[in-house]
């Protein structure tokens, strides 16, 4: 049966304010959000949240998250949680201002029957005590079963430890961390400060380098800059990949009118949108809804933003500039089939969006416009011709046996 998610999320934070762990922030978002996109990537659907009250700050993420099109319901009491799970359906259990990586979570939800993650029992006190070795890391696959039988006999108990408790006596089986899970976020948040080195993990893990030459070394502090301002504000990754694409249809505009420094202007001012919101959907988690979408029609605008230069030089240079804008994009669409299904090596070298956007500045300010179609023009055919030889070499043959 398909896996359902109980996110425990009923206990206050610590300090003034009356505020719910599960809203605690983090990366512009709540501690709730992170629970629920990590769950629904692991498989759940659909993902319970146990609250007895619902703040407006909780109402504004569960909204957030139905946007997203994850499957979030709430329980206001343990009965109508035990309710909403079938007897035999497997069930992820996740502990109230847990922060955890996608690791643990995909290592317990892919077990097989009931289990426990736990980690050594080091002194920490918001972790649940197991044995006298181990405490509960606050993940546990278990069943609508257990839930239904703890549910019964509760009372005024709490149905956390309540249900640890069951499965601890059901000798249901352990997975103790090791490797790489030793060393990702995993703690229980219970104050806004516990979350500041986790919240400088998830920035540091966004910021890393990615994509090609102009995004990896030239573009890459305004991205994190604009990531920065954004990360607690209202805009979204979508939004900004939308503004990408219009100034990218405003600039082909621009260019087919004459108005070439402007569109120019314009079309980099595009460049450093897309990276931004890539980084931004990863601190926060965030589906990605219509991304591969966007991937696909950013680059064709583009196309069309270059063809358009072409076609308003082609008043001055005649049929030359649309030839070289020809065989630029013939070189572009060559080189996307050539490594489409292979690994090239220095690949963040080859010709892209960003990069060719780059390299066209300074012909534009020296007013070289025909000269930097042509700079392209010999970028895509270089890129094309190294992804080619790379992508068809030989492979090497085997060494001979003695």
């Amino acid at each position: 049966m398909a896996l359902a998610a109980l996110i425990c999320a009923y206990q206050d934070a610590a300090g003034p304010g009356g505020r719910l762990r599960a809203t605690l922030p983090l990366a512009g978002r709540t501690l709730l959000e992170r629970q629920a996109r990590l769950a629904a990537a692991a498989g759940a659907d659909p993902i319970l949240v146990l609250v007895e009250r619902l703040p407006p700050d909780l109402i504004a993420a569960l909204d957030r998250l139905r946007g997203e099109g994850i499957s979030i319901r709430v329980a206001r009491t343990v009965a109508e949680a035990a309710e909403a799970v079938h007897p035999h359906e497997p069930l992820l259990l996740i502990a109230d201002g847990l922060i955890a990586d996608a690791e643990h979570f995909g290592r317990i939800a892919n077990a097989s029957g009931a289990t426990l993650l736990s980690r050594p029992d080091d002194g920490d006190e918001t972790f649940e005590r197991i044995d006298a070795d181990s405490r509960w890391a606050g993940i546990a696959r278990l069943d609508g079963a257990m839930l239904r039988r703890t549910a019964a006999m509760l009372g005024e108990w709490d149905l956390q430890s309540t249900l640890l408790r069951h499965a601890v006596q059901a000798d249901v089986r352990q997975v103790a961390l090791r490797g790489d899970s030793e060393d990702a976020p995993l703690t229980i948040a219970q104050r806004d400060a516990d979350l500041i080195a986790i919240e400088q993990k998830i920035v540091e893990s966004a910021n890393a380098a990615r994509g090609g030459w102009a995004s990896r070394y030239i573009l890459a502090p305004i991205e994190r800059l604009a990531t920065r301002l954004l990360m607690p504000t209202r805009v979204t990754p979508d939004l900004l990949r939308f503004a990408a694409a219009g100034l990218t249809i405003v600039a082909a505009v621009l260019f087919a009118r004459d108005w070439l420094w402007v569109g120019g202007a314009v079309m980099l001012a595009a460049t450093p949108l897309d990276g931004a919101a890539d980084r931004l959907s990863l601190l926060r988690m965030e589906q990605p809804r219509i991304h591969d979408w966007w991937a696909q029609i950013l680059p064709a605008l583009a196309a069309i933003a270059l063809a358009a230069l072409g076609f308003s030089l082609s008043a001055t240079f005649g049929w030359g500039s649309l030839l070289l804008v020809a065989v630029t994009l013939a070189f572009l669409l060559a080189l996307h089939g050539e490594t489409r299904g292979d690994p090239v090596p220095a690949a963040e070298w080859l010709a892209e969006r960003k990069g060719m956007t780059l390299l066209m500045l300074p012909f534009a300010l020296t007013w070289n416009w025909i000269g930097g179609l042509g700079a392209l023009a010999l970028y895509a055919a270089a890129s094309f011709f190294w992804a080619q030889r790379a992508v068809h070499r030989p492979a090497a043959p085997p060494a001979d046996e003695d």
